[in-house]
């Protein structure tokens, strides 16, 4: 695993997130989105959901996006939400919805996996993927952003 890399990353401004979402629910043939992501103070934004932090992985040639949210690893984001997370918000996540545009995302290469990763207590992580499963990426952005060096995944 000598080729792991990761980093933060900021989705940049183009293209227009709802414009690539109706493009590629058209390619992929879906005939309804309701939601899609969005920028938001710096990160991605989805629904009624603070913003994610996103961090790029690259192993073995593909890229990895991964999602957290800024409360949950103890950062501060101006105007970021001070009530708790929604209790199980990532079980009840529309995941293609805010994955299928991002995985597209000509900055990404147009064919990215997504993991969105709620952390709980204990060095627990339960993680949501789009793609291809890459817990050894999670693990080296977790490991970047806590004191846990040991993390439990659970899906």
């Amino acid at each position: 695993m000598d080729d792991l890399r990761v980093e933060p990353w900021i989705l940049p401004l183009q293209p227009d997130l709802a414009r690539l979402a109706m493009e590629v629910a058209d390619h992929f043939d879906v005939r309804e989105i309701r939601a899609w992501p969005e920028t938001r103070k710096g990160g991605i934004g989805f629904g009624s959901l603070p913003p994610f932090l996103s961090w790029l992985g690259m192993t073995q040639g593909k890229r990895h996006l991964v999602l957290l949210q800024a409360r949950e690893v103890g950062a501060l984001v101006p105007g970021a939400r001070t009530a708790p997370m929604p209790h199980q918000w990532l079980d009840s996540l529309d995941l293609e919805s805010l994955a299928r545009p991002l995985a597209h995302h000509p900055a990404l290469g147009g064919d990215a996996s997504i993991h969105v990763v709620q952390l709980k207590p204990g060095g627990e992580a339960q993680i949501r993927s789009y793609g291809q499963a890459a817990p050894e990426v999670v693990r080296a952005v977790l490991e970047r952003l806590s004191d846990v060096q040991v993390w439990n995944f659970s899906d």
